[in-house]
């Protein structure tokens, strides 16, 4: 298999402004996960310090998010449960259950009505103790639903691209030579103005003896920005003699574990704010010799245009004008 490092396009100009790690051997895997996250973690620092609740509650899934509260909402009841049943059943009164589960299930309702401070029904502290619980447990009721509410507010507020990417980059005809495919797509009302797309390809090199070194390479696009984004989307790289790409097989792409970094800006209108969006490209992600398929066509009656998300990844072979 030949060595990338003598196939590389001399005339191709690095960049070293990509803030990503340039020693190849110090480097684990792709540089941003398939979803855009950074492909990183931490190490070295307590768990606590490093550990983020605030941006682990607006991360998750939705699921997720709402069986973490429903957790939280019945380990809180069955905490302040116990506790009543610590200082003594008998200071509840109205208690209508004999046995202890039954007392225990009364005492949990109870602590859910007092944690919610929607108002007792047949049972009620009857003591001072009893009283000072239930006042301690109303205010942490309080503060948690507060708590609830800020996280709900900040995960329906967080300004998001909503963007899709194709599943692959496509290697495709294009004019009478070829280039570097992928396109992406809003799949939300949020519709962006004065979007930027910057793409950066990675190549691991080998430097000297077995050592690798990452090479950053600014990719030229045939369109960059755009006034707005209301469909799909095909960014376009001409691979020429300019490209870092040029020349290359796709044996020698592998072999440089070539990674595409995408990143995506635009203006949001509804949100009134910038947002941002990331995508990645493995050499096992490539396809070679093949154009991706239309997406879009006019309704029955013409008046407006259809836009079939699910056909993101939908492609079809199609031969190019040289080997790869």
């Amino acid at each position: 298999m030949a060595s990338s490092k003598h196939t590389i396009n001399k005339h191709a100009e690095e960049t070293l402004e990509t803030g990503l790690n340039v020693r190849s051997n110090q480097s684990g895997g792709r540089f941003f996960k398939k979803e855009g996250r950074p492909n990183v973690r931490f190490r070295g620092v307590s768990f606590f310090k490093s550990f983020s609740i605030y941006q682990f509650m607006l991360k998750i899934p939705t699921w997720k998010f709402l069986s973490v509260m429903g957790l939280a909402y019945v380990a809180v009841n069955i905490l302040f449960a116990s506790i009543y049943f610590l200082i003594g059943v008998e200071q509840l009164g109205g208690l209508e259950q004999r046995s202890v589960l039954g007392k225990f299930w009364e005492a949990f309702f109870f602590s859910a009505q007092t944690l919610s401070t929607v108002g007792y029904g047949h049972v009620y502290p009857i003591s001072l103790t009893a009283n000072s619980v239930a006042a301690f447990e109303s205010i942490t009721g309080l503060l948690m639903f507060a708590i609830a509410t800020g996280l709900m507010y900040g995960r329906f507020s967080q300004p998001k691209a909503f963007i899709i990417f194709s599943r692959n980059a496509l290697f495709a005809p294009f004019k009478k030579g070829y280039a570097l495919m992928f396109r992406f797509a809003p799949y939300k009302n949020h519709f962006l103005t004065d979007v930027e797309v910057k793409v950066t390809l990675v190549l691991k090199t080998a430097e000297t003896g077995n050592d690798k070194k990452n090479r950053f390479y600014n990719l030229k696009l045939d369109i960059s920005k755009a006034n707005t984004l209301t469909s799909n989307w095909t960014i376009v790289h001409e691979i020429n003699e300019e490209s870092p790409l040029n020349n290359l097989t796709r044996e020698e792409i592998k072999e440089a574990e070539a990674e595409i970094l995408v990143f995506i800006k635009g203006y949001d209108e509804e949100y009134a704010n910038s947002v941002v969006s990331r995508g990645s490209y493995i050499a096992d992600e490539f396809v070679y010799g093949a154009k991706f398929d239309m997406m879009y066509e006019p309704s029955e009656d013409k008046s407006t245009t259809i836009l079939h998300l699910n056909k993101i990844n939908s492609y079809h072979h199609e031969e190019l004008p040289v080997t790869i």
